[in-house]
């Protein structure tokens, strides 16, 4: 602890004496830039973002951005627009201003071309080694679901294992829990995912983008992270710009017919001189789930979510502070075949999660310097019963047990509630310290270094795991080389972590200190051998060590059904992962075509030993360690056939194997096949981006099942939807419209059993359910000041006329000249923005014309009009007028 909290200290100290680098003798430039179709038509709302900065910036009706702050080198531009296929620019700034035209192709398809998780630097899917998939945009609009996890659900390679409707654990080509690591803007989630049962504290709402790499990421992300890397990239706070709001809003619904859930968020952001900020909070609320047989008892949810955040960006990088708090209340439905669980039971679990995140992005001429601090705590509860006194039903209806013993058994069960059940709390802080060096030739990279500490205590009846402190340090490097249409990649990194267990009467655990260590690497290659097409391979070898609940743990885990045991033998995980790749991406065709293999050593699994706690009546499952193998394949594909029809359809295989028994591994995805058409009807209404889809899933049949696990029979799903924009409501952050969506999915009320479903032995999983979503966002309440700015132009003469100036970038700027008067020598200026976006400019006597031009730094006024005077007009310059 001691050692985390030093690094903290240098971190945040470094933070404010060196807050930005010295560049004062560097020349800050400007990029103007303009951003059209094929038809040389220009293209609103195209977000351009600066990849080295990580600076955004969206183009107005022109088409047209402005960069500034730019000193000397060379820039990526990623510029992605709806309705296009989105492409990226590179620039070089030298000792003057430059300007460029970028030319988007149309494209209906649903690809992100700009991806981060899968390596220290931005990347495409034509130029990394490892299988990447994002969704952002309208494609999460649409699929965003009941929690976070199922947004990602049945895309190529990923599944999730769910229990109900609010819990769901991801699933990569077959590995799920702590072999897959979930983050938040690159900061590890921790929160007890030694469960089944525990889902990823993260709320569906307040989510940009979400990014999946499949395959060991060992080398940047250290333990955990055999199976791939999910990384939710969240809503923050907007970076401040000149044409950002005082205070604009969001707001969001949705609802679920299955199980009558409806859930709400509101959100507020903006940004004041050099801050930026943005406030949430959402909510939802659901019942009990149907199933083609009817309901299920105990299985509603409730969950809360609040959510703030600080930003700041200019020529030296950016800074964003982001926080979260979020609470969950789930029933868990177990299985009524039981004795001691009439109707399900009424287990519930009750869990709340705190995390803060502090982000940091300095550029200096030679490297970039990125700094993560994160903090957050987790409190999971399981509870065996909602009413409290059933431990006691017995005695209290018992006719000769004494009134006074009633009593106390009642203060006695009552009077410390949270020491009942299972109570956890774990506190985890992170820090992660990254210099990415500029590209020297051929050749750029990332060195880091990383450190985690983390505390359990351990405070209820049923400890399940001891107490203990963890320390993680880690250091690693991450070089790319690109030399023609070959890109090659390769990666170390050396992790040490240290677990101090302490004493546990309940659990049979003395103290004592456990050490692991552990070398990883990967290497990888890209040819892109045509434009269109590529070949990846890639190598890498992954750790995970053992969690104190492997090695430990002695009792009954509430959430999962089990009464569990660990070995406190384990040793860590490794993983030796090949992957060969072969895609293809244009604006209307973009597929790719993987297989994989993974041998892992020292696999850790629980196995059943066919027996049963006689105290809780749960069945019995121990800790054991041996070799696995996975092996599979992954085909996606989209096409636009016409301008107005998308099709899409993949396929996913999964087979894992126990090398020490000859069995299968428990719980695989069973293979999955899929199909789907999508009408895009912007011809007939452009305005509105309308579009219907319809999808068919095929699952196969799960005969290849661990030691008494029960197989599950294969089964078709029929899905369907339209959705479209509601222009006129206002954009977002980053010019995003408002949206409205519907979505009916197993249309035909299928019965059948999801094998990744925890309630597959003794429930059917949900029948039809409709899902609508509604995302509106509110027009700037506060505009941006207005601000009078001067240029070097010198000022034409012109007739006097009315002025009725449609402001550019929807009311962000218009530019006005004024008129040398010959009567006289003074002359007084009046400029009013009116509430349809117009300027008016008046004078003392007449109106005056006006022209475009390129802006400027200059003065700033706060109000919505402003009065200028100038006495020299030999001198009379341009001015502009801007919504800032």
């Amino acid at each position: 602890m001691k050692f985390i909290l030093r690094i903290l200290y240098i971190s945040i100290t470094g933070i404010f004496i060196f807050p930005v680098p010295s560049n004062a003798d560097e020349i800050e430039h400007k990029f103007f830039g303009k951003v059209f179709n094929e038809k040389n038509i220009p293209i609103n709302r195209a977000k351009v973002t600066v990849l080295e900065t990580r600076a955004t910036f969206l183009t107005n009706t022109k088409g047209e951005f402005v960069i500034e702050n730019m000193k000397d080198g060379n820039y990526t531009l990623s510029v992605i627009a709806v309705g296009f296929k989105a492409e990226t620019y590179n620039v070089e700034i030298t000792t003057k201003n430059e300007s460029g035209e970028i030319i988007l192709t149309p494209s209906n398809l649903e690809v992100s071309a700009i991806n981060v998780t899968a390596k220290s630097s931005f990347s495409n899917s034509l130029t990394t080694p490892q299988s990447v998939y994002s969704v952002e945009g309208r494609q999460l609009d649409r699929l965003r679901g009941q929690n976070a996890m199922s947004t990602i659900d049945n895309t190529p390679g990923v599944s999730t294992l769910t229990t109900g409707a609010g819990t769901a654990k991801p699933v990569i080509r077959g590995l799920t829990g702590q072999r897959v690591l979930v983050a938040t803007d690159g900061v590890r989630q921790e929160e007890q995912q030694f469960g089944d049962d525990h889902t990823v504290e993260i709320d569906s709402f307040n989510i940009d983008k979400i990014e999946v790499i499949r395959g060991p990421a060992s080398v940047l992300y250290g333990s955990d992270a055999l199976g791939g890397v999910i990384n939710v990239i969240r809503s923050k706070a907007p970076m401040p710009q000149p044409e950002t709001p005082k205070l604009a809003g969001a707001v969001t619904t949705n609802t679920f017919s299955n199980n009558k859930q409806d859930a709400g968020n509101l959100a507020l952001f903006g940004a004041s001189g050099p801050i930026g900020y943005r406030g949430s909070y959402d909510k939802r609320k659901a019942g009990q789930i149907r199933t083609p047989d009817g309901k299920l008892p105990n299985t509603g949810m409730t969950e809360t979510n609040k959510n703030a955040s600080l930003s700041s960006q200019g020529s030296w990088g950016n800074i964003y502070l982001d926080a979260f708090s979020r609470q969950f209340e789930q029933d868990l439905y177990n299985n009524p075949n039981q004795e001691d669980t009439p109707n399900g039971g009424q287990t519930y679990q009750r869990i709340s999660h705190d995390k803060a995140h502090l982000h940091t992005f300095l550029i200096f001429h030679y490297f970039d310097l990125e700094m993560d601090l994160g903090y957050q705590r987790n409190n999971r509860r399981e509870i065996e019963d909602k009413f409290k006194l059933r431990p006691i039903q017995s005695a209290l209806l018992e006719p000769t047990v004494s009134d006074f013993d009633k009593a106390y058994g009642i203060y006695q069960v009552s009077r410390e509630p949270t020491k009942q059940g299972l109570n956890l709390f774990l506190d985890t802080s992170t820090i992660d310290t990254k210099l990415h060096h500029k590209q020297t030739g051929n050749l750029k990279g990332t060195i880091g270094v990383s450190g985690m500490n983390q505390k359990n205590r351990t405070i209820a009846s049923e400890p399940l795991i001891p107490n203990y402190n963890l320390i993680n340090v880690s250091a690693y490097v991450f070089e790319e080389y690109k030399a023609g249409d070959i890109t090659l990649s390769a990666g170390a990194r050396t992790d040490r972590r240290n677990v101090d267990i302490f004493n546990n009467a309940v659990l049979g655990v003395n103290q004592q200190t456990r050490n692991f260590s552990a070398n990883t690497g990967t290497i990888g290659s890209v040819y892109r051998f045509v434009k269109q097409w590529a070949i990846a391979a890639n190598f890498g070898k992954g750790f995970r060590a053992p969690t104190p609940f492997e090695l430990f743990s002695d009792g009954v885990h509430e959430g999962s059904g089990r009464f569990e045991t660990g070995a406190n033998t384990l040793k860590p995980e490794y993983s030796n992962n090949s992957e060969l790749s072969i895609r293809y991406a244009t604006s209307k065709i973009q597929g790719e075509l993987t297989y994989y293999k993974n041998l892992i050593t020292n696999y850790i699994y629980p196995d059943r030993l066919g027996t049963f706690d006689p105290d809780s009546g749960l069945p019995r499952y121990q800790y054991r360690q041996g070799n696995a193998q996975l092996t599979g394949g992954e085909l996606a594909v989209q096409g636009e056939v016409l301008t107005w029809l998308v099709l899409n359809g993949g396929v996913d295989v999964v087979r894992g194997i126990n090398m020490k028994t000859g069995e299968a591994l428990p719980r695989m995805t069973a293979n999955r096949g899929k199909a789907g058409f999508k009408f895009v009807l912007n011809s007939f209404f452009p305005k509105y981006n309308p579009y219907i889809i319809t999808n068919a899933k095929f699952v196969a049949h799960q005969y290849r099942v661990g030691p008494q696990e029960s197989t599950t029979a294969g089964y078709n799903l029929y899905d369907a939807g339209f959705g479209f924009e509601l222009p006129g409501l206002g954009t977002g952050p980053d010019g995003e419209r408002s949206t409205f969506d519907f979505m009916g999915t197993n249309l035909t009320n299928k019965a059948y059993v999801d094998h990744l479903s925890r309630y597959k032995d003794y429930a059917l999983s949900p029948g039809v359910v409709t899902h609508k979503s509604l995302s509106g966002h509110v027009p700037a309440l506060i505009p941006a000041p207005l601000r009078i700015i001067r240029t070097k132009y010198p000022v034409p003469r012109s007739p006097r006329s009315e002025l009725g100036l449609q402001m550019i970038q929807e009311c962000s700027h218009a530019i006005i000249a004024p008129v040398h008067p010959t009567h006289t020598r003074q002359l007084l200026v009046k400029i009013q923005i009116l509430p349809d976006c117009q300027v008016r400019i008046f004078t003392m006597n007449f109106i005056l014309p006006s022209f475009c031009d390129k802006p400027v730094s200059g003065l700033q006024l706060t109000s919505g009009e402003a009065f200028w005077s100038n006495r020299s007009w030999q001198q009379s310059k341009l001015w502009l007028c801007k919504i800032k």
